[in-house]
């Protein structure tokens, strides 16, 4: 029969052993960093109309997302990343509705181009400062990884940037567009956008 005193000695380098390889398990999960790949991204938004909020879907051809670090933490890339985006590139796939957002839309609404910069990122959620039609608000955002892609979700209520005369404005030149089964003509203030960046992990 074993001593006691060698039972416990064994028993001490078994919980040492057990100990440095769960370390080194959240060490590896904890320390993985990651950069933006040059290729890949895109800006997507979805604006309503109709009494029903039915979604008309988008993109913004010409924007420009950029970070000041590398080879880092997706909270650090988040909270050193600035995008911007020209509105004049929207894109719904729809000419004619695409001139009237641009012309109409845009031109009424002051802004030439949507600017960004993220303020925070933690566990998923974070703040970002957007400004437009010479105002900038901060707003929250959600953020997630699947597989190589980073995809940042955020939703704007465009009243907070003094966006009634623009949306006025556009409803009209749209009125018989935006009528839904009630037949009353409604285009909604709010707008989803999902950006999508390819990331690697190095």
């Amino acid at each position: 029969m074993m001593p006691l005193k060698k039972i416990s000695s064994y028993l001490v380098i078994l919980i040492l052993l057990f100990s440095c390889n769960n370390s080194e398990k959240k060490l590896t999960k904890t320390d993985a960093n990651y950069s933006m790949t040059s290729q890949g991204k895109s800006v997507g938004w979805t604006a309503y109309k109709f009494t029903e909020k039915v979604g008309v879907k988008g993109v913004f051809d010409d924007f420009e997302i950029k970070t000041a670090s590398d080879s880092v933490s997706i909270e650090t890339l988040l909270k050193t990343s600035r995008i911007s985006i020209k509105t004049q590139s929207v894109n719904s796939k729809l000419e004619i509705r695409d001139v009237k957002l641009r012309d109409v839309f845009f031109n009424t609404f002051n802004t030439e181009i949507i600017k960004g910069e993220i303020l925070n990122a933690d566990s998923g959620k974070g703040i970002l400062a957007l400004s437009m039609n010479d105002i900038t608000e901060e707003i929250a955002y959600n953020y997630n990884l699947k597989e190589d892609t980073l995809f940042v979700n955020t939703n704007l209520h465009l009243i907070k940037w003094k966006a009634e005369k623009a949306l006025d404005t556009l409803n009209k030149v749209c009125y018989d567009l935006h009528k839904g089964a009630d037949g009353v003509s409604k285009l909604w203030p709010d707008v989803s956008i999902v950006i999508k960046i390819p990331v690697t992990k190095n």
